[in-house]
């Protein structure tokens, strides 16, 4: 809190913050109101690993869902203007409510995960509880975009394949500039902490472009949510405040922006450590960034053993967005109430690939799955 009252360019930065959550109630009331009702069709599978039971504590209907996003979305208004008029305490427990209401709310389903909420959720932890705010924060944006960079390290992200919309660009062009966000992303992405106040805002430079290009490609949330938290570089120098977020000999006086910095880091490379195909995964994707690095396609099938015969058939409905249809987590947290009786013998048999492989790997078998507990099935992947 001390840091918030000295700093005027943090408390514009928690202007900042608190339109995140005014930017996130209008995206979800747009496209994501029938995720969070209880016995929706499209939902009602869809739960988080560390909240299987996520169906009890949704809204009874879509209409009480608008109205707490309306809701949300005017304390986000109040907050910042609180922000803005240096009104710090009572603008830190509203962005902390914020923080809880958000949280709530993309706990209610699966289908809002997404790399937007991550970041905002790690950026507001940061500005709301960790020291050396100046520093972390940089820092911690710093290493989001060197893990999406890490995850574009892959043919199907350079070839333009798992782009969600193709690029106004002709394919020459295409192809450089996704080489070149990949080499932005994972290199030139240190010169946001350069001594040099020149280079730190050219490379900012390109990272505003690369989110105002990127626009057409995935929709308006996500750029401007990343506008937004990109606002710290440009606050901090506006009010000529000093700029702390420099990798140098100054960090052993900060020691737990170190802590916190390489555990964030640490946290992008867990999904390559656990499993072989990233891309293929659910689970150990949790903790990390989560975009769509790679287009899959899939096959599941629940098998019926009887007395004397095997029935085969497949019940699964797949998420609605590209990025989950083919994930493990989506088809695991169907299985309880496809178990109608928890005497049947059901084996749960996945396969998958990425569309530029010609053949399906087998991802699951796991057998007697209405055996098995909530907490068994939604972490198969990693048992």
């Amino acid at each position: 809190m001390k840091e918030l009252l000295k700093s005027r360019a943090l408390q514009i930065y928690g202007v900042l913050l608190a339109l995140t959550h005014v930017l996130s109630a209008y995206f979800w009331m747009d496209r994501s109101l029938d995720l969070v009702v209880r016995s929706a069709e499209k939902s009602a599978s869809l739960c988080w690993p560390l909240l299987p039971s996520c169906e009890s504590l949704r809204f009874i209907s879509t209409a009480t869902a608008s109205t707490y996003l309306q809701v949300y979305a005017g304390l986000g208004l109040i907050t910042a203007v609180l922000f803005l008029l240096k009104k710090i305490k009572p603008a830190y427990l509203l962005l902390l409510a914020l923080l809880g209401m958000k949280i709530y709310f993309t706990s209610l389903s699966y289908g809002l995960m997404g790399n937007y909420h991550y970041m905002s959720f790690f950026v507001q932890v940061a500005f709301l509880f960790l020291p050396h705010k100046t520093t972390v924060i940089p820092f911690f944006v710093g290493v989001f975009y060197w893990g999406a960079g890490i995850l574009k390290l892959d043919p199907e992200w350079l070839s333009g394949v798992s782009l969600i919309h193709p690029s106004f660009l002709p394919p020459p062009l295409q192809h450089a500039s996704l080489i070149y966000a990949v080499i932005l992303e994972c290199i030139l992405v240190v010169g946001l902490f350069s001594r040099r106040a020149w280079i730190r805002h050219v490379t900012l430079a390109q990272f505003v472009l690369f989110h105002a290009f990127s626009w057409h490609i995935v929709g308006y949330f996500y750029p401007m949510t990343m506008l937004l938290l990109l606002g710290i570089f440009v606050l901090i120098p506006w009010y000529k405040e000093s700029w702390q977020a420099l990798w140098d000999e100054n960090l052993q006086n900060k020691k737990s922006a170190v802590i916190f910095t390489v555990t964030l880091a640490l946290l992008q490379i867990l999904p390559v450590i656990l499993v072989k195909d990233s891309a293929a995964s659910g689970a150990p994707r949790l903790m990390s960034l989560n975009m769509l690095d790679a287009r899959m396609e899939c096959d599941t099938l629940l098998i019926r053993h009887q007395e004397r015969a095997s029935e085969v058939y497949n019940p699964f409905v797949k998420a609605p967005s590209t990025r989950t249809q083919c994930d493990p987590l989506v088809f695991l947290s169907q299985i309880e109430s496809l178990c109608q009786n928890s005497g049947e013998n059901f084996d749960f048999w996945m396969q998958s690939r990425r569309t530029t492989q010609l053949q399906m790997q087998t991802r699951l078998i796991l057998r007697d799955v209405c055996k098995k507990s909530r907490a068994e099935l939604m972490w198969a992947e990693v048992l």
